[in-house]
């Protein structure tokens, strides 16, 4: 069965106690730009789930058929670009044919992801994973055989695909080795050849590493007018650490708050470019899958993953994601993932589908860990400086203590000396910690004049003045 949003949690889930507000402040000159962004999951698109590799009909498994949605993701399937295009000017779509048409027999539409270059057309033809095959994160050594591959996806499919997703996970070398600026080259490219034939959603990123939103806020401003103009929503794959937990609320909260750092970064950018507000697609999601790094992953119970995909869902709603694509639907249990979503013996299926096709109907809980824009504060820094005591009088130290004001977050210290008339920055970066704390020394035996400036100078402290020794 396929259904629209709203979607809420089922009755009788259990959480922990209420959250404060997400981790990721949002201060009240964001709340506009946050609230408009929020908007767009409201009476959207129904939600969507992708079937996974061993789901179809090269697995024998014709009849089986995941749960009804209005898209079904194409990866893993042996459809991307080096499998469609082997050879210059060659192209085989007998597997992608047949895909689309299983897709079609479901009820929906595919969303066709564009990447992994073969290595023919391939700058590097050494880069990539190789579990997807050499070549296939690299640029193409020829910008013009990615629009010759885009423009005969579009001319032989036309409007049976109903969506792209312009490359996949482009912040990971695993997936890209190029720089953002080749991937904003690309996608101004396919939104060329795609025109209105289908939607356009921008590469995914990762939101569980920083890098994804560091690699948005480089990319973007690449991107041409027309590109901007054309593109129906951004792209986020939002698995929390692998690790996330321990309980389904504290799982759910670290992918709100991964979310809501990716979604600051576009709001920066946005202040100058209101048309960069619009729609977020989350192409993949599950939770236990082991990473960043050495963390290692998570099985949930039957029980927790049906939780998980409820609070998943209700959380896109809030958070202006309409579609959001559950990776994934496998014939039989697949250790990758933490939540598996698997039909059982006997023709049932598993409680996580059970749960899925029950959220339509179900009664709300709150989702605590969403954050109220209504207590938003705007960020402030105040400082207070002395001349430090014995042998070291010759130095002074000026701590700050900020309030809404993100850990990691650069400040630098303005100074002024006696005789001077303006300020001038150090050198040296100042950034808060944890509690929002500030510490900065000098040594001087001069009078000083001292504040502190967040980077882009949009937060400045009071000033604090150090007499002489």
């Amino acid at each position: 069965m396929a259904f629209s949003l709203p979607i809420v949690l089922a009755a009788g889930l259990v959480v922990a106690a209420p959250a404060s507000q997400a981790d990721v402040l949002i201060t009240k000159s964001e709340v506009p730009s946050f609230q408009k962004l929020w908007t767009f999951g409201l009476n959207r698109v129904a939600p969507a789930l992708t079937v996974g590799p061993e789901v179809g009909w090269n697995a024998g498994l014709e009849s089986l058929r995941p749960p009804g949605a209005s898209y079904y993701r194409l990866w893993d399937k042996k459809v991307a670009w080096r499998d469609v295009n082997p050879a210059p000017g060659v192209f085989d779509w007998s597997i992608l044919d047949r895909r689309i048409s299983l897709v079609e027999s479901w009820g929906g539409k595919p969303l066709m992801v564009l990447g992994l270059t073969p290595q023919w057309a391939a700058a590097d033809p050494a880069a990539g994973d190789p579990r997807w095959g050499a070549g296939t994160a690299s640029p193409p050594a020829d910008i013009n055989t990615w629009r010759e591959y885009v423009r005969a996806l579009v001319q032989r499919y036309g409007s049976r695909i109903g969506a792209y997703e312009l490359w996949n996970e482009a912040n990971l070398q695993t997936f890209w080795t190029g720089t953002p600026a080749q991937m904003a080259e690309m996608v101004n490219v396919a939104v060329q050849e795609i025109g209105n034939t289908a939607l356009t959603i921008a590469p995914s990123v990762t939101t569980r590493l920083r890098s994804g939103a560091d690699f948005s806020k480089a990319m973007i401003p690449s991107l041409s007018p027309a590109t901007i103009d054309q593109l129906d929503a951004w792209n986020l794959h939002t698995y929390p650490a692998g690790d996330a937990g321990p309980t389904v609320r504290d799982a759910c909260k670290q992918r709100v708050d991964d979310i809501i750092r990716w979604q600051k970064s576009l709001v920066q950018l946005a202040a100058t470019n209101s048309k960069l507000i619009k729609p977020t697609w989350d192409t993949e999601v599950n939770y236990g899958l082991a990473g960043p790094g050495t963390r290692p992953g998570k099985q949930w119970s039957d029980a927790e993953g049906a939780q998980l995909i409820q609070c998943t869902y209700q959380d896109s709603y809030a958070l202006g994601i309409p579609v959001t694509f559950w990776y994934e639907f496998t014939a039989t249990p697949f250790p990758l993932l933490g939540v598996q979503m698997t039909p059982l013996s006997g023709g049932g299926v598993s409680a996580t589908v059970n749960a899925f096709q029950s959220i339509a109907s179900a009664s709300s809980i709150p989702n605590t860990w969403i954050p109220n824009l209504g207590t938003a504060v705007e960020p402030s820094v105040t400082i207070e400086g002395y001349r430090m005591k014995g042998v070291n009088s010759n130095k002074v130290q000026v701590e700050g203590q900020t309030v809404g004001v993100e850990a990691g977050t650069i400040f630098r210290p303005w100074f002024r000396f006696p005789g001077q008339t303006s300020f001038t920055m150090g050198t040296a970066a100042v950034k808060a910690d944890a509690n929002g704390n500030l510490t900065w020394q000098r040594k001087t035996g001069k009078r000083i004049a001292v504040q502190f400036r967040s980077d882009d100078q949009s937060i400045r402290s009071n000033t604090v003045v150090i007499q002489a020794r």
